[in-house]
């Protein structure tokens, strides 16, 4: 990889941060941010590194005990393929998979603690044995931690890797809460709060209040049927008598503009989702990134995260949910 793709990587993972969507380098405040970013990146490098070498203590550990007497951290005797735009699988092999095993409980220890004690509640189970695995491989990945809480677990040469432990890879995984994203939150009240306003107003029977923070994606559907026909009304003209519309049309001049505009329940409902979802998979693991599955049995698979794909795939709303603002995604069918 040459710096320039290095470089090309790093500004496409911190676009979504610019007004624009790019860092317009005639714009003085995008100018200031961009420097600010950069500065902060290299203060990270020391910290990257301080990070690999508490891993590489925690392994040390985990294999030797607390007296490794200046043993190296053992290479794996077999290589490991990693990159490309599509999703993959790796096994790892017999003559690896002791260690594999060995590392897949061990943690580092929380801050300001010593290698060896209570482990982190922060990293999970198959992350340092994933760490290992690529960092100690003659694989051609260098391989680190990340830094802070919006990073992904692992970067592969510069690359977002989020590590999820299952005993399988179908079905719903977890993406991480989303109750601190206060204006998806904001989108959702007022598409199920719209929904829920019509079946009042028209008499009908709401069978269950749905909560933003918990329900499935094709939940989303019917809620916006009801949006859809608010939307189609002139409500303007209400307002003019009645307040209330006046209300429910900046809601739904809201909705549009954060969401753009929809003709259809499901075109309103996938948007509604997709920047939902994406806006979790751009921070973890970022554009380009992976979601790597690992079972202790290391059967491994890379999940390639395509946003693009994610929103034009048909099944896209019958395999996501949230639960208590906890996102799952079925990685096995949408990518």
């Amino acid at each position: 990889m040459t710096k320039m793709d290095i470089l090309e990587k790093y500004l496409n993972s911190i676009s979504y941060k610019f007004p624009k969507g790019y860092p317009d380098m005639k714009d003085e405040q995008d100018k200031t941010m961009l420097f600010k970013m950069i500065n902060e990146l290299l203060e990270e490098n020391s910290l990257l590194t301080e990070g690999s070498e508490l891993y590489d203590k925690v392994i040390l550990n985990a294999l030797y005990g607390q007296n490794p007497e200046g043993k190296p951290v053992p290479t794996t005797k077999s290589r490991y393929k990693f990159g490309g735009t599509s999703t993959f699988d790796i096994q790892v092999q017999s003559n690896d998979l002791e260690i594999w095993k060995k590392l897949w409980s061990v943690k580092p220890p929380k801050t300001g603690k010593e290698v060896g004690s209570a482990g982190s509640l922060g990293v999970g189970n198959g992350e340092i044995s994933l760490y290992w695995l690529y960092n100690y491989s003659n694989s051609g990945v260098d391989v680190t931690m990340g830094r802070s809480g919006d990073d992904p677990d692992l970067y592969f040469n510069g690359q977002g890797v989020e590590v999820k432990a299952y005993d399988k890879h179908t079905g719903l995984l977890g993406l991480g809460r989303f109750g601190a994203d206060k204006e998806n939150l904001r989108l959702l009240g007022m598409i199920f709060g719209l929904n829920n306003l019509v079946k009042v107003l028209g008499k009908d029977e709401v069978i269950k209040t749905i909560n933003p923070t918990n329900f499935k994606g094709t939940d989303l559907i019917p809620a916006m049927e009801n949006v859809v026909k608010l939307k189609n009304t002139d409500l303007g003209d209400l307002a003019t008598t009645y307040p209330l519309f006046g209300t429910i049309k900046n809601n739904i001049d809201s909705l549009v503009g954060s969401l753009g505009d929809f003709t259809t329940a499901e075109e309103g409902a996938i948007n509604m989702a997709h920047q939902l979802v994406s806006s979790k998979l751009e921070r973890k693991p970022g554009p380009g990134g992976f979601l790597a599955s690992l079972k202790e049995s290391g059967d491994v698979r890379f999940f390639a995260i395509d946003l693009e794909k994610l929103k034009a795939n048909d099944e896209f709303l019958s395999n996501f949910k949230s639960s208590q603002s906890a996102l799952g995604l079925n990685f096995d069918k949408l990518f």
